[in-house]
């Protein structure tokens, strides 16, 4: 991994002030993945992670500095055959794909009304407001699989310039959020550069919209909404032709003593999109042995980007979470079947579905 130095100039200016101060709170994790697979194509890969998140109060609000940094993926390893089995990997590279450290978020929360109300503006991660679970949204701590952290037929940008509104719930009112963002984000970018991310006018570029009504009880969640990007995607069966994309999703999540189930659905328009409709079920349950995990997913290939040999696609892991260093680690080991037709990057195909086993360290800290 390597950190640039604008990165590290905006690192130490953030952190140097409140350190001072003493008033900041921080949380750092360390992840390192080892995963190997059932395709001769494949070799077995190790990835690594670091993420440090920092946050200092003021009168009227909150700073968030979120840096993350990954190691550089193997070019036949496994994250590269079948992406969604490491949601971990491959979040954080050069435009050459090597591995680097980033300041992914830098952003300002104020807050209105007493707390009930809240605006967030700067670099935010548009991901982490929509569709979000109790159990399916972390690949350090639940899941791995991608299609457990986020609704795949949401088309989100990586870390964007934008806005997050919040209004917290109010007896019957549910929780709103409200999120503009460049539809680009740094990865998005073709030099995956700050320098990129700030030039707003160029060609293609457009803005991602979200919003999310969210009821939560003790036991129950629902979460609803829509999304939008304005910039402009070629429509599968005219390449003549643009339009924008969209869709619709929905977040149910239900706990109750050791258990804990979470289901995914989500819409996206089937002329520009990939991924046309979406469905996963996510179910949790702690043991003394540590936490059991099961998902399935399935992502439906819209009917104008399938032909021979591309069809749906179903995700499925099994994993137990094993407690060390008296909470604060873990190791998981887990098996992942992925059926993921029509990707293939040898361009040779031998498999359309493969067997994933690995296993999971994660080590945190905080102040």
């Amino acid at each position: 991994m390597r950190i640039s130095s604008h990165n590290a100039t905006a690192l130490l200016t953030f952190l140097a002030v409140p350190a001072l101060a003493g008033d900041i709170a921080w949380e750092a994790g360390i992840t390192a993945v080892v995963q190997d697979a059932d395709d001769s194509r494949v070799e077995s890969e190790i990835t690594a992670s670091l993420d440090l998140f920092a946050r200092w109060s003021t009168g009227s609000g909150e700073w968030l500095l979120y840096v993350e940094g990954s190691t550089s993926p193997n070019p036949d390893g496994v994250s590269n055959f079948y992406p969604t089995v490491n949601g971990d990997a491959r979040s954080v590279l050069t435009r050459n794909d090597s591995g680097t450290v980033q300041v992914s978020e830098l952003n300002y929360t104020f807050s209105l009304q007493g707390g009930r109300r809240s605006l967030m503006l700067g670099l935010i991660d548009p991901s982490a407001w929509l569709d979000r679970g109790r159990i399916a949204n972390d690949e350090n701590r639940h899941f791995l699989n991608g299609s457990f952290v986020n609704n795949a037929a949401i088309e989100f940008p990586d870390y964007s310039l934008g806005a997050v509104y919040r209004r917290l719930a109010n007896g019957r009112h549910p929780e709103l959020t409200l999120i503009v963002s460049g539809s680009d984000g740094i990865q998005d970018t073709p030099d995956r550069s700050y320098q990129d991310l700030l030039d707003l006018t160029d060609q293609g570029r457009g803005v991602f919209a979200g919003f999310g009504a969210s009821w939560l009880r003790e036991q129950f969640s629902w979460r609803a909404g829509a999304w939008l990007r304005s910039d402009d995607h070629v429509v599968a069966e005219d390449e003549t032709r643009t339009d924008i994309n969209y869709g619709v999703y929905g977040v149910f999540g239900w706990q109750s003593g050791p258990d804990a189930i979470n289901v995914r659905a989500g819409l996206a328009n089937a002329d520009v999109s990939i991924a046309s409709e979406f469905l996963a079920i996510a179910y949790e349950r702690r043991t003394r042995a540590g936490r059991v995990g099961l998902g399935v997913a399935r992502t439906f290939i819209s009917d104008g980007f399938r032909g021979e040999g591309v069809d749906h696609a179903w995700d499925v892991e099994a994993f137990l979470r094993i407690p060390v260093f008296g909470g604060n680690g873990h190791l998981t080991p887990s098996l992942q079947y992925v059926r993921n037709p029509g990707f293939d990057a040898t361009g040779d195909t031998v498999s359309s579905t493969a067997l994933v086993a690995g296993i999971r360290f994660h080590l945190s800290f905080e102040r």
